[in-house]
């Protein structure tokens, strides 16, 4: 029988997890796994788990949302090791499991986890720390995490939050420079991002053009603060059609610096990520191999494998 490491998080989304453990758990046995089945218990645990005992596992499932799905990555990374990672998303907003094509159906993503198509997928790099696909300051950031997800449905992307936002003077912003690859750009922001998912938040497709997963490109939303309702009214005009303006501005690149004369607080995949004047992210191209819902034929997996084979 194959080795397997299951790591779940029993406190992820509506706590959904623990009445279907035994069917994944048989689920995986009757596909020729032994699973050694892990319940975190504190945040970091899991990271902590991977980096740990990954060397003994090729294959290492997590059920969680996209916090533990970050923490799974995040240790793999640092643990250098090559496991392949499956993923059962039970989160509150699972926004990476729509960029892979993972459906929140718990038993159509266990089977996906252990017979989806593997695919090489980029992750970033925040300092000297590793997220999975988004990483973000300012008002908008935080937010967007705490908004419930119905009300998200019925008004779309981040239009709603900036709606929901009674005065101008209520939205901090950060005079900052930023650089992405060599262009820079300078002035008071109330939001930066730099994402490789269709998803943020809970939001969708916010980014005009496609997002390719595995293309060594992240990309950056920057909004600058509105001098009064006139700007604030331009800049969720430019959110909802996704064309930029004198406060909205939509780039693409693989390395991103901010600084700033004061600590910028960041969430990273929706968490906390710490604070800091000066910041830098990378994107590492190909880092992860990842279990997806993608078809076999599919345009992503066929230029996926392309860029394998090239590279071997």
């Amino acid at each position: 029988m194959k080795k397997l490491l299951y790591i779940y998080n029993p406190m992820s989304g509506q706590k959904t997890i623990g009445s279907h453990l035994s069917e994944i758990v048989e689920y995986f046995s009757k596909k020729s796994y032994f699973p050694t089945v892990y319940a975190t218990q504190k945040a970091n645990d899991a990271r902590e788990k991977v980096k740990e005992f990954s060397k003994e596992y090729e294959e290492i499932l997590v059920s969680g949302g996209d916090g533990t799905l970050d923490e799974v990555v995040s240790g793999l990374l640092k643990s250098e090791e090559k496991s392949t990672i499956g993923y059962i998303p039970t989160g509150s907003t699972n926004d990476f499991s729509r960029s892979l094509k993972i459906p929140t159906d718990i038993k159509k993503a266990t089977k996906l986890a252990i017979n989806g198509e593997t695919m090489d997928i980029d992750v970033g790099k925040f300092n000297s720390k590793f997220f999975t696909y988004v990483a973000a300051f300012g008002s908008i950031a935080q937010v967007s995490y705490e908004t419930d997800q119905s009300m998200k449905n019925i008004f779309g992307r981040f239009a709603y939050i900036l709606e929901g936002v009674k005065t101008v003077s209520n939205l901090k912003a950060y005079k900052a420079k930023i650089t992405i690859d060599d262009e820079v750009f300078e002035g008071e922001f109330i939001h930066f991002m730099a994402t490789n998912s269709v998803s943020v938040g809970g939001f969708n497709n916010f980014y005009k053009k496609n997002i390719g997963l595995d293309d060594g490109i992240f990309e950056a939303a920057l909004i600058k603060k509105p001098k009064g309702l006139i700007e604030l009214n331009q800049i969720i005009d430019g959110l909802r059609s996704k064309k930029e303006n004198d406060n909205v501005i939509f780039r693409s690149g693989s390395v991103f610096k901010v600084e700033s004369d004061e600590k910028i607080s960041w969430t990273l995949d929706g968490d906390y990520g710490g604070s800091y004047k000066k910041s830098e992210i990378k994107v590492l191209n190909r880092a992860v191999k990842m279990r997806c819902g993608f078809s076999k034929d599919s345009k992503e997996l066929i230029a996926n494998k392309k860029m394998i084979d090239k590279k071997s």
